[in-house]
């Protein structure tokens, strides 16, 4: 069970988590936790204030008085032994006058420590430090897991509580080398390191606990009468992490999927039904899954091998993403322009590459797309407008992904989403 940090930013949030967690006591549970809400934001401006030579002090009381106000009262001498550590660590960037990435780590490590303390004290639960279970390399603010070090040491640490009935607490996101330097794993931290925990131990299923239903049909910040999605297979949740959902985020799914433990997303404020990532409902009829929207910065032709064109796209997702393919050219949009010249680089070892201004990339998701010709048919006439190439071969599931001005992507996701989704608001779809 991981829950993100606006399901733990207050003492009544905390309250309810733990009523949730004892409420799966029967399932052996084991806690992962996300810093409290906007805190990893907050720590790394303060360290910003110190390198720059400001005072770090008023930020650093204010998420002192907020994590005692929100914990328990036998958490805060733990509390204050790590804000101590904390003050330390933003002396030491003063002196140095600027934050590495090393320090930026150490930093924001403390976010996840503090809330796991919090929230195994306030469950009566054994705490695991995350640093000594979870080993990664040492490319800092983005470390990789060591799986080779990390998956034994899960074992041995959590297991023999489980069996003993008690449920381990351990922060999500941070991890450290072998030498016990503390590292980060990056955006979506949390969610990487609990499906990591999961396979692991081999869990019944992954529970991803945030602040929306589940996975729905379309940004709800643009489609208001976006639905809820019951189940999605690994293969599609990836292809939506990669055209521009912003869950599952796209690291969490190799753990899962490689030790075939699903993923359920579920809200922490009114638990529902959620979304169960892995197991598709076999007895569904065909159809479009979920719309993903991702903004292009640049869109690359590249002609030459495909084989090697695919295997650049699999070394550099998400940045990467495909539009169309054919015989020996393929379309690719790119969203991170800092890797422009490196991807460009790998691509012209074997092929000519061109790069153009990029459109937003409107992409409707199904496996059924590959199975179902009608399926394919109706979706692409759909998006007659904008466009459309059907993508067997997507990232990971085929797609239809349309290429649109950037100045009517939300109006044409909105257009999109009422044809391909005409039932009531509310209904969820299989």
């Amino acid at each position: 069970m991981k829950f993100g940090g606006s399901s733990v930013d207050t003492a009544e949030s905390i309250g309810r988590v733990v009523g949730i967690v004892r409420g799966q006591r029967d399932r052996q549970p084991v806690v992962v936790v996300s810093a409290m809400a906007k805190t990893t934001r907050k720590l790394l401006e303060a360290a910003d204030a110190a390198a720059a030579g400001l005072d770090p002090g008023p930020g650093f009381e204010e998420l002192r008085e907020y994590h005692r106000r929100e914990a328990p009262s036998g958490a805060h001498g733990v509390l204050e032994s790590y804000f101590s550590e904390l003050r330390g660590v933003l002396a030491q960037i003063a002196a140095e006058g600027r934050v590495t990435p090393r320090l930026a780590d150490h930093v924001a490590s403390f976010g996840e420590l503090v809330s796991s303390a919090i929230l195994s004290q306030a469950l009566g639960s054994p705490w695991i430090d995350c640093r000594q279970v979870m080993i990664t390399d040492d490319d800092f603010t983005r470390a990789k897991p060591v799986y080779e070090e990390t998956e034994p040491r899960l074992r041995d640490a959590l297991l023999p509580h489980i069996e003993e009935g008690r449920v381990p607490v351990l922060g999500g996101y941070v991890g450290a080398t072998i030498d016990g330097v503390t590292t980060t794993l990056g955006k979506e931290g949390s969610d990487f390191s609990a499906a990591i925990v999961g396979a692991a131990i081999g869990a019944d299923e992954v529970q991803i606990w945030t602040d929306v239903d589940g996975i729905l049909t379309a940004d709800p910040r643009i489609v208001p009468t976006a639905r809820r999605i019951r189940t999605l297979s690994f293969d599609e949740a990836l292809e939506l992490a990669c055209s521009g959902a912003k869950k599952p985020h796209y690291g969490t799914l190799g753990p899962a999927s490689r030790a075939d433990v699903p993923i359920r997303i579920l809200n922490s404020l009114h638990q529902a039904e959620g979304t169960l990532i892995g197991r598709r409902d076999p007895a569904a009829a065909p159809g479009i899954k979920s719309i993903a929207c991702r903004p292009g910065v640049h869109q690359l032709t590249v002609q030459g091998d495909l084989e090697r064109i695919w295997e650049v796209c699999e070394r550099f997702r998400p940045a990467l993403l495909t539009l169309s393919t054919e015989e020996d050219r393929a379309e690719l949009s790119l969203d991170r322009p800092d890797r422009l010249p490196e991807i460009r680089k790998a691509l012209e070892r074997f092929a000519r590459v061109e790069v153009g201004p990029g459109r937003t990339v409107i992409t409707l998701v199904s496996e059924d797309l590959a199975a179902s010709p009608g399926l394919a048919e109706m979706a692409l006439e759909m998006a007659r407008a904008w466009e459309p190439r059907l993508l067997l071969r997507g990232v990971s599931a085929p797609c239809v992904r349309c290429l649109v001005d950037e100045r009517e992507a939300e109006s044409v996701l909105a257009e999109l989403h009422e044809r391909v989704f005409p039932g009531p608001p509310g209904e969820p779809i299989p």
